[in-house]
C-alpha cells in the first residue's frame, strides 16, 4: 500500500523546477525586448502603438488561457507589462492622464492596461490632458468614458479642435461590463473589425440609431456595431472612435 508521503512531490526538486522556468522567462523576454528594438528600426517613423493590432493579440492569448487554466485577466496584466516595456525600448511615449474623477481608481486602471514603465503626465482637467496630447507625436491621453456630464469627446468631433485624436482603446482591456471606465486617445487611424463598435459623434438632430454614449447639446454620442454601421461618408466621418470585441473573462 502506498504512503501519503509517498506521493507527495520533493519540494526541493519543485523548487528547483521553478527556477528553472523563471530563468528560461527571464531569456524570453530579453528576446522580446531585443525585437522590439528592431520593430522600431522597421517602423521607420510609424506610430509606436497600434492597439488594434495589440488587443486583437491579447484575445487570441487569452482564447488560449481558457484552455489551459491561466486567468484570462492575469494575462491581460502580464501582457500589460510585457508592451509597457516593449514601446518604452521602441520610442519616447507618454501618457497623459487628467486628474478628474478618482485619481486613484484610474491610475489602476491606467497600469492594467499599460503596466508600469510608461511615463505620466497628470493635468487638472480633461481638456488640459487633451491639448497635450494633441501636441505630442506619440502621446496617449488616458480620460474617463464619456457619459454623463463629460462632454471632453465633442473636441473630436468632425470640426472639433482636436479632430485628429480618436478614442482607440477601453479600460480595463477584460471589463466588467459593456461600457469601459475610462478610454484611450491618440492620434491613430481607426482600424475597425468586425465584432467591433464604432463611437459616431453626429450632429442634431441625426437620427442614427445605436447605443446613445453621450448628449453635449449640439451632438449626440452613438455607439454602433461595426457591422450594422452604414458605410456613407457622413457616418464614417462622425467616426470618432473605435472599441474592440471584448475580451471575456
Amino acid at each position: 500500500m502506498t504512503s501519503p508521503d509517498q506521493n507527495r512531490p520533493d519540494l526541493e526538486d519543485v523548487r528547483r523546477r521553478i527556477d528553472r522556468v523563471d530563468r528560461d522567462l527571464l531569456d524570453l523576454i530579453a528576446e522580446r525586448l531585443a525585437l522590439s528594438a528592431d520593430v522600431r528600426r522597421a517602423k521607420a517613423g510609424a506610430k509606436l502603438w497600434r492597439p488594434s493590432r495589440e488587443d486583437s493579440h491579447v484575445a487570441d492569448l487569452v482564447a488560449a488561457a481558457h484552455a489551459t487554466g491561466t486567468p484570462p485577466a492575469l494575462v491581460s496584466r502580464v501582457w500589460a507589462e510585457l508592451m509597457s516595456a516593449s514601446i518604452s525600448v521602441q520610442g519616447n511615449t507618454t501618457l497623459h492622464v487628467s486628474l478628474e474623477g478618482d485619481a486613484r481608481a484610474n491610475l489602476m486602471l491606467i497600469r492594467d492596461r499599460f503596466g508600469g514603465s510608461l511615463p505620466i503626465q497628470s493635468y487638472p482637467t480633461s481638456s488640459a490632458a487633451l491639448a497635450a496630447t494633441y501636441a505630442d507625436p506619440e502621446g496617449i491621453c488616458v480620460l474617463a468614458a464619456p457619459g454623463d456630464h463629460r462632454h471632453w469627446w465633442t473636441a473630436l468631433a468632425p470640426g472639433g479642435a482636436m479632430s485628429e485624436l480618436k478614442i482607440v482603446a477601453g479600460l480595463p482591456r477584460v471589463p466588467s461590463s459593456g461600457w469601459p471606465r475610462a478610454v484611450a486617445i491618440a492620434a491613430i487611424d481607426l482600424d475597425p473589425q468586425p465584432g467591433g463598435r464604432l463611437l459616431l459623434a453626429l450632429p442634431k438632430p441625426d437620427a442614427t440609431p445605436g447605443t446613445p454614449r453621450g448628449d453635449s447639446g449640439a451632438h449626440r454620442l452613438v455607439e454602433v456595431a461595426v457591422e450594422d454601421a452604414a458605410q456613407s461618408a457622413l457616418d464614417m466621418g462622425a467616426a470618432i472612435g473605435y472599441l474592440p470585441p471584448r475580451i471575456l473573462d
